[in-house]
């Protein structure tokens, strides 16, 4: 796939629901290799608008996500310890997931619950993930932060699955610590750890595939620490 090949435009359909749900103006295309293996979706495509995207599949599927309101999972796999590939979740606020990239992603019990899954489609692989991942990530960061952050301020509680996030502190599955109690935030092996003094943790570790929006996530939680609350 070359970059002339993302610039296929949307079906009717698309610019229709597109239009529908308000996503703006298309931007880019992108679909997989095409593959007999996978051949029920070699006409499967990702459609990047400036306001959200819309994921296309076998049998008719067509899913819109805008950026105010999608949730992003990142589950990133590896090869001899390094991170090779990204597979995706887009979750829509009904709890309506599709998984898109490479890789595999299976979601347990625990995590629909927390996450408020209710049911996932298996999407494409679509290639380039480099490229419309970072800019789906980048996307709902900046659409959605200052209303987060205006909910927190506000007195209010949003839910990143792992852990909730208000302004007094920060909740895990488990345990929970105030701001001014977190002195290092890190990641290791895929897990999220903060610590406070004498480095001990204060608040549960969990993987980073299971935070939704985690790049939005880490950006409040860095600023509510330097901040001390």
């Amino acid at each position: 796939m070359e970059e002339k090949d993302t610039y296929e435009k949307p079906t009717d359909e698309v610019v229709a629901l597109a239009a529908e749900r308000g996503l703006g103006q298309w931007q880019r295309t992108f679909r997989m290799k095409q593959s007999r293996l996978f051949g029920k979706h070699n006409a499967s495509r990702l459609y990047i608008h400036a306001n959200g995207a819309v994921v296309t599949g076998p049998e008719g599927f067509r899913a819109a996500y805008d950026w105010e309101t999608v949730r992003v999972l990142r589950y990133m796999s590896t090869r001899n310890g390094v991170p090779w590939d990204a597979r995706y979740t887009l979750l829509d606020p009904q709890g309506a997931a599709v998984n898109i990239g490479p890789g595999t992603r299976v979601f347990l019990k625990e995590e629909k619950q927390s996450l408020g899954i209710t049911s996932v489609v298996q999407g494409a692989l679509f290639l380039w993930p480099d490229v419309w991942g970072e800019h789906i990530m980048q996307a709902v960061t900046r659409t959605q932060l200052l209303k987060v952050l205006d909910a927190i301020e506000r007195g209010g509680t949003v839910d990143f699955g792992a852990y909730k996030v208000d302004r007094k502190g920060l909740a895990g599955r488990k345990h929970s610590a105030p701001w001014s109690d977190i002195t290092t935030i890190s990641s290791f092996s895929g897990r999220l750890i903060f610590n406070g003094s004498q480095r001990r943790t204060t608040v549960d570790s969990a993987d980073l595939q299971s935070i939704a929006n985690v790049d939005l996530f880490l950006r409040l939680c860095r600023g509510f620490k330097a901040d001390g609350r």
